[in-house]
């Protein structure tokens, strides 16, 4: 399934992103178990934006460890990580310094066991992403997972959209701005179209209609004049 997120900022609204040096900031929902007390939000996606923005990914998730300390502002290095997306049922065992999957693990989820023990390392789940037409690849969250313990990890398509100041993607924060939108992607709904309110700087949803409005504004400006005889 692929999902699509699409982003209109006026001339207005792009002056002063630039001008106070931030970038749109995505953080998508995943759900950890065990639940540990600390985990931080980790911002997926960070970009400068443009006029028209496109952001599309698809349901295909790689696990990863690292030894990356987990405290704001930190970025993500993803030491090790599956050669091919995971499976839900399986078990990937981080041992060796490398993930090896086998059937066997909670069905509906994305299953960790970690059996390396000369690092303290966190884990999570990382995804690919297309951003205005640039591939981009980085973690969605991360949680510490103990030597000889287990995790379990299910993505959500739930995206938190705000302004940050953030460089990098896959960057530690401390929480997600109260201002942020949050659009619910589905099967059924898997586009969103959103736009930027100049007044106060936040992002929101356009309706059905509004959107099409727009689509049409766009082919329209688009079309040339024909020229007089």
């Amino acid at each position: 399934m692929q999902y699509q997120i699409n982003i209109d900022i006026d001339d207005a609204g792009l002056q002063k992103i630039y001008q106070a040096g931030q970038k749109v900031t995505f953080v998508k929902s995943v759900i950890s178990n065990p639940v540990q007390s600390g985990n931080l939000p980790i911002a997926w996606l960070a970009f400068q934006p443009l006029e028209s923005n496109n952001v599309s990914w698809i349901e295909n998730y790689y696990m990863y460890a690292s030894t990356t300390v987990l405290q704001s502002g930190a970025t993500i290095q993803m030491t090790s990580q599956t050669g091919a997306p995971v499976q839900t049922g399986w078990l990937y065992t981080f041992a060796n310094g490398m993930f090896t999957g086998a059937q066997g693990g909670g069905a509906g989820t994305f299953n960790l066991a970690n059996q390396m023990s000369n690092y303290n390392y966190s884990f999570g789940l990382a995804q690919y992403a297309m951003v205005n037409n640039t591939q981009t690849f980085a973690p969605l969250n991360a949680m510490p997972v103990l030597y000889n313990e287990e995790a379990t990890f299910t993505p959500i398509e739930t995206i938190s959209i705000f302004l940050s100041s953030y460089d990098n993607n896959g960057v530690v924060i401390s929480q997600v701005a109260s201002n942020a939108l949050t659009v619910q992607l589905t099967s059924q709904n898997p586009v969103a179209n959103v736009g930027f309110n100049d007044s106060n700087n936040t992002f929101y949803l356009e309706s059905a209609k509004a959107a099409s409005g727009r689509d049409l504004a766009m082919r329209l400006k688009s079309v040339k004049k024909p020229a007089r005889g």
